[in-house]
C-alpha cells in the first residue's frame, strides 16, 4: 500500500521534530561546552547581585564596578543562574550556566520558527530557520556560555514577533498578545537596556500600518471601545515592559528613571577600549574604522544565509512592483528590525569589538530572512527552472558550516566564511579565539599529564576555574611576551592577542612548546613546560642591582628561547641604566628583529635620547610609538618630561 508522506509528515510535525532533535543535540554538548573569559567576569558579578537581595542591599558591592561598568548591565540570566545556583547549592556551577544558555537557545530556536511561519505563511519555513540557527557556528558557538548576547537576542526575537502578531489583529489587538510582547520587552530589557528600542519599533509598525490602512487611525479615534481599550493596552505595555525588566537589576532600582537611560548611554558609548585584530592591524576598539561591523557581517556569516538573503531581497524588489500590502509592511518591519541597529551603532560610532558578539541579536532575523527567500523560490510558480537549483544550491550550502562545527566545537563559533577564504586566511587577520574556548580541550590535556604534581600554571586568560578542583595545581595570570616575569612550571597560552606581524613571520613561538592545540590548521592554544626558571631568575636578580649575575642568566636564558622578546627588553633596560649605548642598541635592533611594534623597545628609546639630552630625537620616537599604539599609557611621564625640556 502505497503511504501518503505529506500527511504523516506535515509541515508542522517537521518543525516539532526538528525542535525536539535541536533540544537533544543541546542538552548532549551543554556539558562539554567550554567556560569563557566573560563568564569569569559576570558569574561573580551575578553572585554579587544575588547577594545584594539577600541581605536586603546591606552588601553593595554589585553598585561599585568601576572598572569593568557591571554595574549597568542588567544581565538577568546570569543573575538567574547565580540564583539558582546559591537556592540548590549546586557545585558545578558552569554546567547550571551552559543548560541554562542551552534553554534560551532552544527558546531562540522555537521563536524563530514561529516568526518564520508568520513570514512565510508555512511551518516548512519553521524548520528551515531552526536548521540554519543550529548551522550558524558565530550563533550556536555561542549558546551554552553566552548568558547576555543569546537571550537578548531570544528577548529581541520574541518582541519582534508579537509586535507584528499586534499590528496583524489591529484596531482590536488581543491582551494574551499585548501582555507575551510586554513580556518580552521586560525580558529583553533586563539583559541589556537596549532593549528599550522596542518600543520606537511598535510605534514605527503602527505608522507604517496606519500609512498602508489609514482608515485605522479614524476607526481607533471615533470608536470610544476601541481607543479605550488600545490606550489601556498601550500603558501595560509601558509598565510591565519598562518597570518589569528593572526588577533584577539592583543598579536601576537606585533610580528608575535616570539609571537605565544612563546606562543606555554607557553601552552606546563604551569607554573600555580593548585592543583588536582587524584587516591584519592591531586597532582599538574605539578607533575602529566604519566598516568594521558590515565587514565582519561579511566574513562570518555562512554561505547559505548569504544567498537566502539574496532570494528574499530579490522578492522583496518584486512585490514592491504590485500595490502594497500587509504582508510587504511585515516583511519590511522585519527587515528594518535586521538593518537599524547594524546602521545605527555605525552611525553613532559605537564602541564594538569581538567581531559581531555585540550585534548576535541581528542574525536570528538575517536566518528567518534568508530562509523566507529560500522558501519564496521553492514555492514560486513564475522561476520553475530556476527554483529547484536555487534550492537545492541553498540546501548543498547548509552543508558547509556542519562539517566545520564537527571538527571544532568546542570552538566552533570561530567560523569564517569561504567567500572571505576561510578560517586559514582569518588567522592572524582577525580575532580569532576571543573567548578562549580552545583552553578547555588544552586544560584538560594538562590536568590528565600533570598526575598529582604540585605545581603552578600560568594561563593568559582568567580561567582558573579549569583547576579549581585540583589543590596541587595554583594559577598564575601573565601576559604571553611577559611570561618570564612571573614563577609557574606549565603555561597555556591562546594566540589571542599576539601581534598579526609576530604571528606572520612565525617569531612568536619559544622554543619550549611540547604541545601546539590546532583549529582548522591554525596556531589555537600552545602548551609550555619549563625547563628551568633562568629566565625568571636573571629579571629578579636585575631588580636587586645584581647587574652581573643577572646580565649571566638573561644571556643564557635567550641562548635557549632565542624569541622571548621579553628577554631582550629587560636586558636592554639594563644596558640602558648602565649607560652603555651601543650593547642597548644592538639589543634593541635583535629584540625588533622578532617584534618590530612592541611598544617597550620604543620607551627605552626614546629614554636613551632623553637621557642623552637628545629631545627631539626622543620626541620623535615617542610620536613614533603613540602611532603604534595611541593608549600605551607608560610612555605618558617621559613624554611629559620631554615637552618640558623642549618648552623651555
Amino acid at each position: 500500500m502505497k503511504q501518503n508522506w505529506s500527511h504523516i509528515i506535515t509541515e508542522r510535525k517537521a518543525f516539532i521534530i526538528s525542535l525536539l532533535l535541536a533540544a537533544v543535540a543541546l542538552l548532549w554538548l551543554a556539558p562539554k561546552a567550554a567556560v569563557n573569559v566573560d563568564e569569569m567576569l559576570h558569574y561573580p558579578h551575578a553572585k554579587k547581585v544575588v547577594n545584594w537581595y539577600f541581605t536586603g542591599g546591606k552588601d553593595a558591592s554589585c553598585l561599585d564596578t568601576p572598572v569593568h561598568n557591571l554595574k549597568y548591565y542588567g544581565q538577568s540570566v546570569d543573575n538567574m543562574t547565580a540564583l539558582i545556583n546559591r537556592i540548590f547549592n549546586i557545585e558545578n556551577e558552569f554546567l547550571t550556566r551552559h543548560f541554562t544558555g542551552a534553554f534560551f537557545f532552544w527558546l531562540l530556536l522555537f521563536f524563530a520558527g514561529l516568526l518564520a511561519k508568520e513570514l512565510g505563511g508555512s511551518y516548512w519555513v519553521s524548520t528551515i530557520v531552526v536548521l540554519g540557527l543550529l548551522l550558524s557556528p558565530r550563533l550556536f558557538g555561542q549558546a551554552f556560555g553566552n548568558l547576555k548576547d543569546i537571550p537578548f537576542a531570544t528577548g529581541y526575537l520574541v518582541a519582534i514577533l508579537f509586535i507584528i502578531r499586534f499590528l496583524k489583529q489591529m484596531p482590536q489587538p488581543k491582551w494574551s498578545t499585548t501582555i507575551y510582547l510586554a513580556l518580552a520587552i521586560a525580558f529583553t530589557n533586563s539583559v541589556r537596556i537596549g532593549g528599550l528600542v522596542l518600543f520606537a519599533y511598535l510605534a514605527a509598525g503602527l505608522l507604517a500600518l496606519i500609512f498602508v490602512k489609514p482608515f485605522l487611525l479614524k476607526y481607533i479615534v471615533s470608536t470610544k471601545s476601541s481607543f479605550v481599550r488600545l490606550s489601556g493596552q498601550f500603558l501595560a505595555l509601558v509598565v510591565i515592559g519598562y518597570f518589569l525588566g528593572l526588577l533584577f537589576w539592583p543598579y536601576a532600582l537606585q533610580n528608575v528613571f535616570r539609571n537605565p537611560l544612563e546606562s543606555l548611554s554607557v553601552m552606546e558609548h563604551y569607554k573600555i577600549s580593548i585592543k583588536q585584530i582587524f584587516e591584519g592591524q592591531v586597532k582599538w576598539s574605539t578607533a575602529l574604522p566604519w566598516n568594521y561591523l558590515p565587514r565582519w557581517i561579511w566574513i562570518s556569516t555562512p554561505e547559505f544565509v548569504l544567498l537566502g538573503f539574496i532570494y528574499f531581497i530579490a522578492f522583496l524588489t518584486y512585490k514592491f512592483t504590485k500595490p502594497v500590502g500587509e504582508q510587504l509592511i511585515y516583511e519590511l518591519f522585519a527587515l528594518f528590525t535586521m538593518v537599524f541597529p547594524v546602521v545605527y551603532v555605525i552611525i553613532i560610532g559605537s564602541n564594538l569589538y569581538s567581531g559581531i558578539r555585540q550585534m548576535l541579536f541581528v542574525v536570528p532575523l538575517l536566518v528567518v530572512l534568508a530562509s523566507v527567500g529560500a522558501f519564496q523560490l521553492l514555492k514560486s510558480s513564475k522561476l520553475k527552472k530556476l527554483k529547484i537549483a536555487g534550492f537545492g544550491l541553498f540546501l548543498v550550502l547548509m552543508g558547509l558550516p556542519i562539517v566545520h562545527q564537527a571538527r571544532t566545537f568546542p570552538v566552533d563559533y570561530v567560523y569564517f566564511n569561504s567567500i572571505s577564504g576561510g578560517n586559514k586566511s582569518a588567522w592572524s587577520n582577525y580575532e580569532y579565539d576571543y573567548y578562549f574556548h580552545g583552553m578547555k580541550e588544552a586544560t584538560d590535556l594538562l590536568i590528565g599529564e600533570i598526575g598529582n604534581e604540585k605545581v603552578t600554571v600560568a594561563m593568559n586568560c582568567q580561567l582558573p576555574n579549569y583547576f579549581e578542583k585540583r589543590d596541587d595545581i595554583d594559577f598564575q595570570f601573565t601576559r604571553y611576551l611577559e611570561r618570564s616575569s612571573e614563577d609557574w612550571d606549565y603555561g597555556l597560552f591562546g594566540i589571542n592577542y599576539i601581534h598579526p606581524w609576530q604571528l606572520k613571520n612565525d617569531t612568536w613561538q619559544s622554543t619550549q612548546i611540547v604541545k601546539t592545540f590546532y583549529h582548522k590548521g591554525n596556531p589555537l592554544v600552545v602548551l609550555i613546560k619549563r625547563q628551568n626558571k633562568t629566565d625568571l631568575e636573571g629579571i629578579e636578580a636585575i631588580k636587586r642591582r645584581e647587574w652581573q649575575k643577572g646580565e649571566k642568566l638573561l644571556k643564557e636564558a635567550i641562548e635557549s628561547d632565542p624569541n622571548n622578546v621579553w628577554l631582550f627588553v629587560n636586558l636592554a633596560n639594563l644596558k640602558l641604566a648602565q649607560r652603555r649605548y651601543a650593547e642597548l642598541d644592538s639589543l634593541l635592533k635583535k629584540g625588533r628583529a622578532i617584534h618590530p611594534y612592541y611598544e617597550p623597545f620604543y620607551l627605552l628609546e626614546a629614554q636613551k635620547f632623553y637621557d642623552q639630552q637628545e629631545f627631539q630625537a626622543s620626541l620623535k620616537v615617542l610620536n613614533e610609538l603613540l602611532e603604534v599604539n595611541p593608549r600605551y599609557m607608560n610612555a605618558a611621564p617621559l613624554l611629559k618630561k620631554v615637552k618640558d625640556k623642549l618648552d623651555k
